[in-house]
Parts: structure tokens; sequence; C-alpha cells
């Protein structure tokens, strides 16, 4: 999974078949280049055409950066100046033509193109063992799935790749309706299940790739979601928690493998990747030296070196701060021996000496370098770094950064903008960080059951209330005995906080507009890091979905601008 970069000219090649998107209008096609027909005739030649699909999910300008950072800062956890994630700051980042909004869309209609590229040929392909061939072929479907899934539920407005283009009349295909995509991802990802091995399977350099476990937790997700967003956005009344809670089910009960909740901190490091709370993970690798995306260049890179949100004055420009009431929420969050709760400590970086603060007895924050927070903030708040707007807030990322990472300064003020040292980091590169992005964990899967059940789903071999307390009992947190959706919310913001899955928890409840205008109202810095004058407030009815890029618009002429923009 760490080689990518290997395969990425077959990539460009493939990205000729796929997207909409006109960026690669004016490639000329080489003669001398083989085709993909003719490349593809070998069970190796299937397995880096399925690589391929990773790569276009993993690389900067899709989740490593681009989608990633809008997915986080489009929420109301946090506030960034970083350009990635400009689009979540809702000021005129937020538009059609902002490069964060087109590429990951071209990126990913990519994937679902190379997908189903896959699907229609790899019978052409003679396999001596099967079980490999089933594999290559559910991970094409589930990519596909995938694709759709997240086109689905930021762009709104899909067309189906249900067959590889073949002909320039193939990129202009008619919308479907949300109900027609959410189908198809149902259907795709049940042949993915069939297909895909399980837990196990995959070993050494392939740990990482998908599983049957993976295609069922997407399952489930996309039953639970769609069963939120259609009857507030849709015109279905119909929901699907039964169908989501046994998806979910099927994982608890070990039908795909053992999954078991890990230390927490071990969900957002680098040592501990992989592990057995991983159900699907995004595989990435940190890079100091070949830091630089330039499409085609063998030091680009197609699936490691994500951009990392920065602590305020590490990195000018992709500094990351917490909203004052998520911070809230962590110090009102104590555990059944009356400390403040552990995960805290492993989500944010934060004065942990600050009265309101309940650490155990030797529980430190650590930050790059093994630093505390008064080493590199010696006021003991923002104020020494040299980005003011980062000083009101109490607290900055510490979730998606690799603070193995080493140092070539020990000087801790430099990180703060105190010193003259502040490159001397290698934390302080933006580009290095190399964490995996645990994108479904066992934990949600578990939260995501006890919602389902509680919302009318039928109950399987475990209670709702059980796969609460796992969670709970993880974190040190008193078990509940009466569940409610108010209780699991709150569950889902203290174990999920930064990690992307926000802003569709507060879509799927139809709870967006009132929570951002409540925050507007109450929090004079919500979303003000970027200027006092950039955040131009929530919209109902259009910030719900991000805008259809406008090369899609202008290129494709069914396509169909969203609400608002």
């Amino acid at each position: 999974m760490k080689y990518l970069n290997k395969i990425f000219t077959i990539g460009v090649a493939a990205l000729l078949l796929t997207s909409c998107n006109d960026v690669f209008d004016d490639l000329a096609v080489n003669p001398q280049q083989p085709s993909m027909d003719s490349y593809f005739t070998t069970p190796e030649a299937v397995n880096e055409a399925v690589m391929v699909c990773y790569g276009y999910v993993q690389t900067q300008r899709s989740f490593g950066a681009s989608a990633s950072k809008t997915m986080i800062i489009r929420s109301d956890e946090a506030s960034s100046n970083s350009d990635y994630g400009r689009p979540g700051m809702y000021g005129s980042g937020l538009n059609s033509s902002y490069y964060t909004i087109m590429q990951p869309f071209g990126l990913i209609y990519s994937t679902a193109s190379q997908a189903t590229y896959v699907i229609e040929n790899i019978d052409k392909v003679e396999f001596y063992d099967q079980t490999q061939k089933n594999a290559y072929l559910g991970e094409a479907y589930f990519w596909r799935a995938f694709a759709h899934f997240y086109l689905l539920t930021n762009y709104r407005k899909v067309a189906l790749i249900k067959h590889a283009p073949k002909g320039m009349e193939d990129y202009v295909r008619d919308l479907n309706t949300p109900d027609e995509v959410w189908d198809f991802i149902a259907e795709d990802l049940q042949y993915a299940k069939e297909y895909l091995p399980k837990k196990g399977y995959w070993k050494g350099p392939q740990l990482g790739r998908v599983t049957a476990a993976s295609a069922a937790a997407l399952r489930g997700k996309a039953f639970l979601y769609r069963s939120g967003i259609e009857p507030i956005y849709g015109t279905s009344t119909k929901t699907y928690y039964d169908e989501a809670a046994t998806e979910f089910d099927e994982i608890i009960k070990g039908t795909y493998g053992s999954y078991n909740l890990v230390n927490y901190e071990y969900n957002f490091d680098v040592a501990h990747e992989n592990n057995d709370e991983s159900i699907l993970e995004l595989q990435f690798l940190g890079d100091v030296i070949n830091n630089t995306f330039n499409p085609g260049q063998s030091t680009s890179g197609l699936a490691f070196d994500p951009r990392g949100l920065m602590l305020p004055g590490a990195g000018s420009g992709y500094e990351g701060v917490v909203h004052e009431w998520l911070y809230d929420a962590f110090v009102n969050s104590i555990d059944k021996d009356g400390y403040t709760d552990m995960r805290m400590f492993h989500t944010m970086f934060f004065n942990d000496l600050a009265p309101e603060i309940k650490a155990r007895p030797g529980q430190r924050v650590t930050g790059p370098g093994g630093y505390h927070f008064e080493d590199l903030y010696p006021q003991g708040n923002f104020s020494t770094a040299a980005n003011t707007r980062t000083h009101p807030y109490k607290a900055g990322f510490l979730k998606g950064m690799d603070l193995s990472m080493p140092m070539r300064n020990n000087d801790p003020t430099s990180l703060a903008g105190v010193g003259a040292g502040v490159q001397e980091y290698i934390y302080n590169q933006p580009r290095a960080h190399g964490v995996n992005w645990r994108w479904i964990r066992y934990a949600d899967v578990l939260l995501m059951y006890a919602e389902a059940v509680i919302s009318g789903g039928k109950a399987g071999s475990t209670s709702a209330v059980e796969a609460f307390n796992k969670v709970r009992e993880r974190a040190n947190m008193a078990p509940v005995s009466g569940l409610t959706m108010e209780t699991i919310k709150n569950e889902r913001i203290l174990e999920f906080a930064l990690e992307g899955h926000r802003f569709y928890d507060l879509l799927r409840w139809g709870e967006l507009a009132d929570r951002f205008h409540e925050l507007e109202r109450k929090d004079p810095n919500f979303k003000k890091l970027i200027s006092d004058t950039d955040y131009e407030g929530f919209t109902a009815n259009k910030h719900e979905w991000l805008p259809i890029p406008i090369s899609e618009i202008e290129s494709n002429p069914k396509a169909q601008q969203n609400p608002g923009y």
C-alpha cells in the first residue's frame, strides 16, 4: 500500500478514460503508448489497475489533502487558514471554481471509471488463483461504491458510472436521482462483500487493502445515511435502519474476522496503523524530501505525503484551531474516576495545566518533539504565535499529526514563532505527515449500530446499549443504562472529533443550519481564523452540498448546479 507511486503512469493513462472534468482535454494521446486493453492481460496488471483506484482516492488532490481538509473544516469543530480547508470556512473560497472543489470531484469520478473498467474486463484475464481474482473484483466494486457515496454525500447531483466510457458520448450522462444512486451503492457493496476476502487475507505490504468488513461497514453506513438524508432533503420517506443494523451486526459477530477496540491513541499514530480497530484505513506515507505534487513526475507520489493541519505558529498558512464549544465538550466530559475524558489528550493540543482540566497524575498532552503546551507557548495560550488570529483559541489539532517525526532544532519556542527557527522543524513540513486516516473504525461500527437500533432497526447479537457502552468503557466513562439519540450524538462528538465525520452527522440529523446559526450567535471567533470578514455565514438549502465544479457545468450540458451557487 505504500508503493503506489510506481504505477502513477498507469493512473494518468486511466484518467484519459474517466473524468468528465475537462482538465485533461488538452492532453495528447501518444500513439507509441500502450493502451489499457493491451496492458490489461495478466493478474499483475489487474492488481496494478485496482491499485490505481486506491491512488485516486489517497493522492493529495483527493483525500490526501483537498477532500479531507474540506471534509474536516466544513464542520462546526474547527477553523483553518489552509488553502485546502478554505471552502470549509464558508467564505469566498466556497465556489465552483476553487481547486479543492474541482480536483476531488474529477479524481473520485476517475476512481469510479477505473473500477468499472476492472469489473468489465477482469474476465478476459486468466487467473490460476480464483480467490485472488475475486479479491481484485471485490476491490473494484468497493471503490466504485465508495466513489459514488462520496459524490452523493458531498455534491448530491450524481451521474452514475455504470459502464466504462468508450467514446466522447459517454462523458455526457443524465443525472440520476439520489435513490437510484443509493440503490447502486448498496448493490455494488453487496457484490464487494461477496467477493472480498475476510480480515487476514492481506499481509505484509498488502496490509490495508479493503476487506469484506470494509464493504459491510460502508454498506451499513450508506443505509444509515440514506435513512437520515432522504427524508430531509429528498422525496423518499423510507428508512433502512434494519438493513444498517444487520450490516453492522455481521461485523460485531465476527463474520468477516475479529475486530476489537485498541488503545484510543493507537488510532492516530504511525506506529499502530492497520490495527485491530481499523476497518477502512486510507494509507499514507510521510515524506520530507519528495514532498512536491507534480502530476506525472516520479517525485510526486500517488498515495503518500498528505498535508496535516499544523499548530499555531508552525506552518504558515496551514494552521488549524479547535472551536471553543468542542474544547468545552471535552472539559465537561468527566470519567468515572473524576478525571477529564482521556480522549481529549489525543484529539487536540491544549494547555493541560489550565484549572478546568482534571488530568490523571502524570497524564499530559504531548506535542511535537515530546514538548508540552507550556514549552511551546510560554504565555499559557497562543499569544506568542505569529498569526494573531489564532490567539483567541484554546486548542489546536493533534489528530492527523505525525508526532514521531524527528526535530532538527531543540528550541521549542521556534514552533510558536518566537525564534527564527520555525522551518527547522521537520514536523513543521505540512506535506510530511504520513498518518493513515482510519476512515471507519470498529468504534464507529458500534455507535452506528446503536444508532440504527434505537432508530427502529432490529437488534442482532448484542443490544444497542451494550454496543454503545463498549466505546464508553474504553474511555473509562461510566456506562449508561438508557440510550437516547442525544446520548449517541454527544458520544460521537467525543469519540470522533476532528476525524471528518461531524459535518455528515449534522447533515443526516437535519441540524446543520440551526447548529451553525447558534454558534454564529454565541461565538465571536467561530470560523474566523482566515479573517474577521471572510466567514459569510451558513446558508440553509445551499451549504449542505458543495457546488458542482464549473468545469463539469461547462463540459457536460446535462450537469446541473446545486442551489445557491
